[in-house]
């Protein structure tokens, strides 16, 4: 995999207009055969009414993709189409960051 093969996942993901982050492994064939594994799920979630809209990211080859759109539904009576949201794919980076737990005495 190469830059070049990268880019055009990401254009094949934006121009399928795809309308939940989960038809994108069924609907683009590029990003399908490059056997995507993700990384995290659920980031930058944006809760509406009857929908959810978050980020998944996947790493292909060395790089890191991000795809953009609905991740759930809270009503039965709907599906992915009703929301009115395309999916946006965009390349990402991987950041370190720190936490921090509860320390533990020793016994």
């Amino acid at each position: 995999m190469n830059k070049e093969q990268f880019e055009a996942i990401i254009k094949e993901v934006n121009e399928a207009k795809c309308d939940s982050v989960h038809a994108v492994e069924v609907e683009c064939d590029l990003f399908y055969e490059a056997n995507p594994k993700m990384v995290k799920k659920g980031m930058n979630v944006d809760k509406h009414r009857w929908y959810e809209i978050s980020t998944c990211v996947y790493l292909i080859g060395e790089w890191y993709l991000g795809v953009c759109g609905v991740s759930d539904l809270f009503s039965e009576s709907m599906g992915y189409d009703d929301c009115n949201v395309e999916t946006n794919a965009f390349e990402m980076e991987q950041v370190q960051s720190v936490t921090y737990i509860q320390k533990k005495d020793k016994p």
